[in-house]
């Protein structure tokens, strides 16, 4: 039945009752289910095509970004093969072969070449695959604000908040890992090592997180910004998260999401950007070849003074400005069923199991 039929029937009860003499209890009982049954049956009504719409949107933009991570493994994978193809055929047998295939890995294991040319068709493919949704303009559209410099500041400080975050919980994550005879080495070494190329700084500090920005906070938190703008960062934030495929990174690229989604939503991609990049580059990257230069007990020194000092700045920030922040993400809040709604649907759901498959690889057994 249409809604009007629904409220027809709700106020002839209603009407009914007002004329009718009074009832015994359990008929009054009996009135109020039937009203009652009517209501909720005509808010269900409701509320299946609106879930239905939102499981579409949910699952056009998840295919496309499915797509685009399948694109990106594709792409690595199938020039490291092309690669090792021609390196056997220059070496037919013997432990020559044997040598340059390790050499050919480890030096892909340190170059971003094939990972730069991978960000850049992959991003192609969306602006294709997103074409008829017109998020190009509202994606790179200057925000009607610019940070000042405490605020810019601040979400440094929060990103170093993150950081010690990630420092302590893989510290204990890998001594828990070996009383069951597993390590995650593998994947800490991989998020805390230094590029060793110029092709992999160039990607890791450049066109890395300019392309996730485009994609997570651009196509992505774009797409649910409709369904109100907490969904949007936090959302956004967990698939950027699962996306890096580490059991340890994911956590804090999740909560540097988050920071990232702010940064843009209220002010511009741009300065989401840019605060990507000094995470990525001069915190990951230069500040990290800057103390390998130093005595460890030096290291440890400027650590603390840099990272420790801006986290310990962010912790009490977050303190100070607690009640701000809560209020942001209440006031632009959502209902919670879309929660739901955008982790059980297909796509959404295709996009965790395969990240799911990728962090169990970086998990390793201790021989």
């Amino acid at each position: 039945m249409n809604d009007k039929r629904y409220l027809r029937e709700i106020s002839i009860t209603d009407d009914r009752e007002s004329r009718e003499p009074a009832m015994s209890p359990p008929k009054i009982r009996e009135a109020e289910t039937v009203k009652n049954n009517l209501r909720e049956t005509w808010k269900a009504g409701k509320e299946i095509p609106e879930k239905r719409q939102f499981k579409k949107q949910i699952n056009h933009v998840m295919r496309g970004i499915l797509l685009y991570n399948i694109l990106l493994m594709v792409i690595v994978m199938g020039d490291l093969l092309i690669r090792t193809v021609k390196v056997m055929l220059a070496h037919p047998t013997g432990p020559q072969q044997e040598e340059a295939v390790d050499a050919l890995m480890k030096q892909m294991l340190h170059s971003g070449s094939s990972s730069i040319a991978a960000v850049l068709i992959g991003t192609a493919v969306l602006l294709l695959y997103f074409r008829k949704d017109s998020l190009l303009k509202p994606m790179f559209a200057p925000g009607g604000k610019r940070p000042s410099a405490g605020r810019f500041v601040e979400m440094i400080c929060y990103m170093m908040v993150a950081q010690i975050i990630f420092s302590v919980m893989a510290t204990g994550v890998e001594a828990a890992a070996n009383r069951f005879g597993y390590s995650f080495m593998g994947s800490i070494e991989a998020v805390t090592g230094t590029s060793s190329t110029v092709s992999m700084v160039l990607y890791a500090g450049i066109f890395g997180p300019v392309f996730e920005e485009i994609i997570y906070r651009g196509f992505l938190m774009k797409s649910l910004q409709r369904y109100g703008k907490t969904f949007a960062i936090l959302v956004s934030a967990v698939v950027f998260g699962l996306m890096h495929g580490n059991p340890l990174q994911s956590v804090f690229a999740c909560m540097a999401g988050v920071i990232f989604g702010y940064a843009a939503m209220e002010y511009s991609i741009y300065v989401a950007i840019l605060l990507h990049v000094i995470n990525n580059l001069l915190f990951g990257d230069a500040f990290t070849r800057l103390l390998s230069g130093l005595p460890v007990g030096g290291q440890q020194v400027v650590y603390l003074l840099v990272v420790g000092g801006l986290c310990a700045a962010g912790c009490v920030l977050a303190v100070r400005h607690r009640k701000r922040i809560a209020d942001y993400f209440r006031r632009n809040g959502s209902r919670r069923q879309y929660y739901l709604y955008a982790f059980t649907a297909v796509w959404m759901l295709l996009f965790i199991i395969m990240e799911i498959l990728t962090m169990m690889g970086g998990v390793e057994k201790i021989s």
